[in-house]
């Protein structure tokens, strides 16, 4: 039989399915940014150290520039990074409290759901021994009146 707090169940838990999606797609964005962020650190590590090997021998004005120019874009570039981590920190933890409010609705449905079971259960067992009294009450009558 299904009833309303089946449907309660069903789309709490759908709810949560969806929580858990957006959580893992957030830590998938947050994984991604500080990949990237490792590679842009890597590769400002390493013009640095080309940027130092051009100034240790003979060099030009302009090869020197054309490294600093490059340094000076890849740490906007990691400015940039850090301030999407911040932003996918804070994505993180807003999916995160969404996940628990959404498990927490999901136990709440999920125990109102069985407290309704047990009580319409304890209802049909009442039922059938108030029925059975019934009838036991009418066969005590009708073997009286028999008797009689």
């Amino acid at each position: 039989m299904k009833t309303v707090w089946s449907a309660l169940v069903a789309k709490a838990e759908r709810a949560v399915r969806e929580a858990q999606l957006r959580l893992a797609d957030v830590n998938r964005q947050r994984e991604n940014a500080l990949m990237q962020r490792e590679k842009v650190d890597a590769l400002l590590g390493d013009y640095n150290q080309q940027l130092h090997a051009v100034q240790q021998r003979d060099h030009n004005s302009t090869e020197v520039n054309n490294y600093r120019h490059f340094i000076v874009q890849l740490q906007e570039i990691k400015n940039r990074s850090k301030y999407e981590m911040q932003r996918l920190e804070i994505e993180c933890q807003g999916a995160r409290n969404g996940l628990i409010d959404a498990e927490r609705e999901r136990m709440k449905v999920d125990h109102l759901a069985t407290r309704a079971r047990d009580k319409h259960a304890q209802e049909a067992v009442f039922l059938e021994a108030r029925t059975r009294d019934a009838q036991a009450i009418q066969q005590h009558n009708f073997r009286a009146r028999v008797s009689q």
